[in-house]
This record gives structure tokens, sequence and C-alpha cells, in this order.
């Protein structure tokens, strides 16, 4: 996860230092192997470039600004496919080539670049020639991108943190944006030039995937019967899955098959899988387990939070004498479903695959601990505020801090996760239906019904 700030100002109004300083501490922290500024002015206005750069693919750390023939580019993505990127090539120099090669003087030619690229990403993009200004983010918005505006300024950062002096507010992901200078008759404020639209309706910038297919299988209208029972696959379907589990597969491979080793440790983890024990996550770390080197650990990351009034609400019970007897072991205030599901997860990938090393990292968050960060969290997650979104990021936040403890012969031992890249399922349920919802819905309305449910809840949750 890569940082950027930038700023455009004019002469007589410039970034406030202490704010600037802020910011460039705030996404110093996002990309610890190299940060850089590049400043241009154009006119009476001024362009300052700041990027820093978490290495995540290719052999070589590549700077960022990327600066060529003029062009500045801070880039904060993966490409994993739309743009022809060789193993172990690095995406920012790939695109900044791609980019350069454009007809400046032609603005679809931009935009077809772009919206090939599929991945998550986040960008700014300085255009010399045309001394055009371009930022976004991918139509899912996948990767963080805020702006603070006025009259005389445009700020853009990956992060920030709330101000009583500046009001920031997420670049929306439905198009790429645009600020033209040096012309007296373009507007000198952000405007959205080309949203994101289907290919039919804008072939400028076309989604990079097709609309999502609402077509009904070739199995009648079948429902669950009296015994709950799905019915059988025919063939179609059959091959279908065999299809999404090959296009998932190669999806993970992409991720992770050109990680680079940040020292000169090769058996270190580079992957860990963010592990609830549930079955989107054990299959992508089976599917990862397939395109690592098998002397190389995986990390499971397992998050469990102390609960007060759930411990209150146990020893209430067991005090009035309907609590039983518990043995140790389930006794603990953190043997939460997903510690318990964890647990007897990482026991079926061992099964799987006995010969890679299944590092189940038990990350116990005390009730004063999470109290202690919820405020820096917060921060982190600015603008975003609602209790959905505190309650996701804190999981994520204690997860990957990789802060924990690991089973070694009986003993449990301090363990901390150094690994660059963390696999998450998050939207797994969103997308293959499999909450009990889709179940009921598939219950009382047959395949129409149930494609009808994902297809809302996908809509809303991208």
């Amino acid at each position: 996860m890569c940082g950027i700030l930038f700023s455009l100002t004019t002469a007589q109004q410039q970034v406030d230092p202490e704010l600037w300083q802020t910011l460039t501490e705030i996404n110093t922290k996002r990309g610890p192997d190299s940060q850089q500024t590049r400043t241009i002015s154009v006119g009476d206005h001024f362009l300052q470039f700041y990027s820093t750069v978490l290495h995540l693919r290719g052999r070589d750390n590549v700077p960022q600004p990327v600066c060529e023939n003029g062009n500045i580019l801070c880039w904060n993505g993966e490409i994993f496919d739309g743009l022809s990127i060789a193993l172990g090539e690095n995406d920012t120099a790939a695109l900044m080539q791609h980019l350069t090669r454009v007809d400046t003087k032609n603005s679809t030619a931009f935009l077809k670049v772009i919206s090939r690229i599929e991945g998550p990403f986040a960008f700014v993009f300085w255009q010399e020639e045309s001394k055009r200004l371009w930022f976004g983010r991918d139509c899912l918005g996948r990767r963080s991108l805020l702006w603070s505006r006025n009259e005389n300024s445009l700020v853009i950062s990956s992060a920030a943190q709330p101000n009583d002096k500046v009001e920031w507010q997420e670049v929306p992901a439905n198009g790429i944006y645009s600020v033209q200078l040096g012309k007296e008759d373009e507007p000198e404020t952000p405007v959205l030039l080309y949203p994101w639209l289907q290919q039919e309706e804008n072939p400028r910038l076309a989604l990079p995937f097709p609309r999502l297919n609402r077509g009904i299988p070739a199995l009648g209208t079948e429902t669950i019967d009296s015994n709950n029972e799905l019915p059988p696959p025919d063939e179609t379907m059959q091959t279908a899955v065999r299809d999404f589990t090959n296009v998932l597969d190669d999806a993970v491979k992409r991720r992770v098959a050109d990680i680079p080793f940040i020292d000169s440790v090769h058996s270190r983890p580079r992957v860990a899988v963010l592990f609830s024990g549930g079955l989107d996550c054990i299959c992508l770390a089976a599917l990862a387990h397939r395109h690592l080197p098998v002397s190389e650990p995986i990390d499971l990351l397992n998050v469990a939070f102390e609960n007060p009034r759930s411990q209150n609400a146990k020893q209430q019970k067991k005090a009035s004498g309907d609590g039983g007897t518990t043995n140790t072991a389930t006794a603990t205030v953190y043997n939460t479903p997903d510690r318990v599901t964890g647990r007897a997860s990482v026991e079926e990938l061992r099964k799987i695959a006995p010969e890679r090393t299944w590092h189940f990292v038990e990350i116990n968050v005390p009730y004063s601990e999470a109290m202690t960060y919820r405020e820096h969290i917060i921060n982190l997650m600015h603008p975003l505020d609602t209790v959905m979104d505190l309650s996701i990021a804190m999981a994520l936040w204690f997860a990957s801090r990789g802060k924990g403890t690991i089973d070694i012969d009986g003993a449990y031992e301090p363990y901390e996760s150094h690994a660059r890249v963390l696999i998450s399922g998050l939207g797994a349920d969103e997308q293959l239906g499999g909450y009990s919802r889709h179940r009921e819905a598939f219950r009382h309305g047959g395949w129409e019904r149930l494609i009808s449910e994902v297809c809302v809840v996908t809509v809303v949750s991208s």
C-alpha cells in the first residue's frame, strides 16, 4: 500500500506547512521503502508531488513520483491484467511507459490505458505537454484517495486525519477527474470528465469487466426441497464452478508469485491470510499454497477481541448454577467463534498440505488495548465514521499489525508476522451468496429471486 500526497496551489496561497508535514508523516507510514518529493510550477501555480512506496511486486523497488519527459506519476495500485506486464516487472514503471506513449492531444488515448487496468488503484498523473492533471480511483474504490478543495487550492492524499481547518472527502470512485492548467478558457478546478460507464455507453472509459450476469441457469425453476437440499448441479453448473476456480486460482497466483524478498532470509513468510476459519479464507490459503515455495511458511492471522459484556454474562450465568462445567481450554475469554473455526480450519490445511508450515497466529486483543488504539484507528479511517466502518477497521488494523502468539509443541510463543502481502476473503459472501438470506431467497423464488438478491447486495457493497 503506497502513499500519494499532492497539492495544487497559487503563489498567494500555499498549503499550511504544519498540515503538509502531518500528511507526509501519515503517508510515509504507508510506504517505508522509499519517499520522494517533486515540485513544478506552471504559470502562477505550484504543483507538489510526494509519494511513498511499499515494494510489493517486481525485482526492483521503483521510487516515486516516477518522472519521464516532464510527466509525473504517483501510483498506488496493482495491475494484474489488462496491460502487458511480465512476471518480475514493476507495474508502476510499466504503466509510466504506457502513459508517456499516448497522444497528449487525444484524451481518449490516455483513458483507454486507464480503462484497461484490471486491479485496484488510485493515482495522480501530470501530463506535461497538455498541461493537464489527471487523478482518480478504480471503479470499485479499492484504494484510498481523499481530497480537500477550495477556490485557491486542491490537496489530494491517500490518508488524512481530522482537522478543524480542513474538510476531507473521499474522491468519488465514479470516474477520472482532470484539471487543465495554462489555458484561460479552461477551469482550474477538478471536473469529472469521464465517468466509469459500460462499454457500449462510453467507449472512452469502459469498465474493466462486463455487467453482472443476471441470466437464469438452465436448471429450470427448482427451489430447495423439503429436506433443505439444493438441486444437484448439472454439467453447465459444474463447468461454471471449474471456470470460477481457475480464475480465482490465477488471481491468487498473480498476487503472490513475485512478491520480493526484502532480506536474505528466504524462509520467512511473505504472505499472510486474514483467517477467520471460514470457507473463503481457507480456500484462499489453499490456493496461495499452490504458488509459493513449500519451504516458505504462510501466516494465518486470527483476531479475537475481549468482550467484557459477554464475559460478565457468562460469569453471572455460572454463578446462578446454569453455567455447567468447562475445561481450561474453552474457558478463555478469546475462544470466540472465529477462533474456534480458525483452529479447526488450520488442521484441515495441515491435512491438505502437511509439507507446508502453517503459522496459526492467535492475535488476542484485550478490551483495554482496543480502547487505547480506538482513537488512532478512527483517525486512520477518516473521513469514514460509521460503527460498521470502525468494527471492520479495528479487526483489520490489529490483524495487519501481526502481533500474536503461535503454538510450538504445545507452548504458546510470541510471534510477529512480517508478511508483505495480506490476503482477505472480504466480499466473497456478497459475490457468491453465502448468507442465510440468499438461501431463503432461493427457497422462496428459485434462481431468479436469488440472482436479484445477489445483484442488489453486490451493487451496494461496491
